[in-house]
């Protein structure tokens, strides 16, 4: 799901994943982001990118106002359970509180969005296929050069250096525990970008398809929320697998993590929460100066 999940979630992925300290900055400006993704993908002209500007001005401004408070809380009653050790059953309610949210954001741009892509031109659809057919070869670039050994090595780097961001510094025996577990887990990335074209050849077939805003609202609607429908049973095996393995490397972390970088973790989290509302409160501060 390369690009409209992508694209919706934006908002929340700019905000939590920027650091905290740039995290103001880079929600506030979103929707400049946003707006430039999708001239890159689609090249909309006159009344589509006006039309477009101001359906997504009122999609952050919902956002800000009834999301952005609902993040807060969940990153609170994330730093809460860390605080007191975690279990697999709360790292799952995380897994799904974040579908949740997802889900929650598809369903409210799906309108919107398909107001726009039923407009689409055939060079726009042409522009469409370009890009992605350069995302794929993108991703290929990045997570299937070399053999799979070298693939394993890299995606094990990338996990050490995710735990090590939330943590902080880790002790040599804390490094080599989670190098032994992330080596379990199964490389997906092969299967992961077959996926994703698939979803996009999906895409694709839908706008083609459904012309209308309100014939496309729907069957958009349920292509966003269903994107573990379609997978292949090997893709989908994997996946189970590899977040149950995932979850049990976490559960292990946090089984040795010293009182600081507990800390370390919960103070984060915390700080998310405190951003979120922050930012929520400009919401109630704009409406009540207009």
């Amino acid at each position: 799901m390369r690009f409209l999940p992508k694209f919706v979630c934006l908002l929340l992925v700019l905000a939590s994943l920027a650091g905290c300290s740039g995290a103001r900055l880079a929600y506030n400006n979103a929707d400049t982001l946003v707006r430039w993704m999708a001239d890159d993908y689609f090249a909309l002209e006159g009344p589509q990118e006006e039309g477009f500007k101001a359906r997504l001005a009122r999609f952050h401004a919902w956002h800000r106002s009834e999301e952005l408070p609902r993040y807060s809380a969940l990153m609170t009653n994330a730093g809460d359970k860390l605080a007191n050790g975690l279990t697999a059953a709360e790292l799952a309610w995380a897994w799904e509180s974040v579908k949740g949210r997802y889900r929650r954001m598809a369903a409210h741009a799906a309108p919107d969005l398909s107001a726009v892509l039923s407009t689409l031109t055939p060079a726009q659809f042409e522009r469409l296929d370009r890009k992605f057919a350069e995302s794929a070869a993108e991703f290929a670039k990045k997570y299937l050069k070399g053999d799979e050994s070298e693939q394993r090595k890299r995606r094990d780097k990338r996990n050490l250096e995710l735990m090590r961001e939330w943590f902080g510094d880790l002790t040599d025996e804390q490094e080599a525990r989670l190098a032994s577990a992330s080596a379990k887990l199964p490389l997906l990335y092969a299967l992961r970008l077959e996926n994703r074209q698939r979803r996009q050849g999906e895409f694709v077939a839908l706008l083609k398809a459904y012309r209308s805003p309100a014939e496309l609202e729907p069957r958009l609607k349920h292509w966003l929320a269903g994107w573990e429908e379609g997978e292949s049973p090997e893709y989908r095996r994997l996946s189970e697998l590899h977040r149950e393995l995932y979850i049990e490397m976490l559960l292990e972390l946090d089984r040795g993590l010293t009182p600081a970088q507990r800390v370390h973790a919960v103070t984060r989290l915390y700080e998310y929460a405190e951003v979120f509302k922050a930012l929520a409160e400009q919401s109630k501060l704009a409406r009540s100066r207009s």
